[in-house]
């Protein structure tokens, strides 16, 4: 976790899509790091540049097939680029931990990864999200009645602290916060369960409209996906901070082992997983 967010944060610096270098470096090391994990990974085009002034950017995908199931899926979300209040790319980092951890874990269904770019970006600046662009294409491969939630794993606190600096934090009142809209009611209780188990405590969870989601999972609310939007107040450099990714890596191998019907356990080996 704080080496992904010195070198997102420290190393490679802001980046948006007035900074197209940055972002293709960001890019490139999120790229490099889940194929350093083994994974596939697909480059989605967010924004497609133009030769005078901007550079393409693009969402990084990774897609993890499940068992048995052919279309039905969970996507897990973080954005990689950054705005004036969240630089270190704690999200992204936290996205690429639980891939890690996930790696060699068999699911009944279809997991994907996703960092998005274009998700930090501030209301009404101009350009596509790339949550949006791929709650769009993905809904259309696969249907989005087959996209069984979506999880957004938002930033924490940007403060990283220098070499050989320590820390004590306060403990927040509320340490872990879900989010959800009504539609996601039932996903949030599935995906809160085992986040409890491990994390020894409930996360407090909060209800409302789609209207009034601002982050990544507006774009498949508002396709009446469940959506789930995690959020800790605990630092990157907190020791906790290690449990909060464990307890996440349990929930989410949880949710995407959920019980298939009998008629989807027939795995086909001719069949081709549907990619981005």
């Amino acid at each position: 976790m704080e080496r992904h967010t010195q070198v997102l944060q420290k190393t490679i610096g802001p980046r948006n899509s007035r900074q197209p270098k940055s972002m293709e470096a960001a890019a490139k090391y999120i790229e490099n790091n889940f194929s350093d994990m083994g994974y596939a990974v697909t480059l989605q085009p967010v924004t497609s540049g133009n030769s005078k002034k901007e550079a393409a950017i693009y969402n990084i995908v990774v897609y993890k097939p499940g068992l048995f199931s052919d279309n039905q899926s969970i996507v897990v979300g973080a954005n990689y680029d950054s705005d004036e209040r969240f630089n270190n790319g704690s999200g992204a980092a936290v996205l690429m931990e639980t891939a890690r951890d996930l790696r060699d874990i068999a699911t009944n269904h279809n997991i994907y990864f996703v960092a998005y770019a274009n998700g930090a970006q501030s209301a009404g600046q101009s350009g596509p999200s790339g949550a949006g662009v791929h709650a769009k294409m993905l809904s259309g491969l696969i249907g989005a009645s087959n996209i069984l939630g979506m999880i957004n794993l938002e930033p924490q606190k940007t403060a990283v602290p220098g070499e050989g600096e320590q820390t004590k934090e306060a403990e927040p009142q509320t340490p872990v916060l879900f989010l959800t809209t009504p539609r996601g009611q039932e996903f949030a209780a599935q995906c809160a369960a085992p986040f409890a188990k491990s994390w020894e405590q409930p996360p407090s969870t909060l209800h409302r409209k789609t209207a009034a989601i601002n982050s990544n999972d507006r774009h498949y609310a508002v396709l009446d996906i469940p959506t789930l939007s995690c959020k800790c107040e605990y630092s990157v450099t907190d020791s906790r901070t290690k449990n909060y990714v464990q307890a996440l890596t349990d929930m989410i191998h949880q949710v995407a082992d959920n019980d298939v019907s009998k008629t989807d356990k027939q795995p086909d080996a001719a069949q081709k997983p549907k990619q981005p």
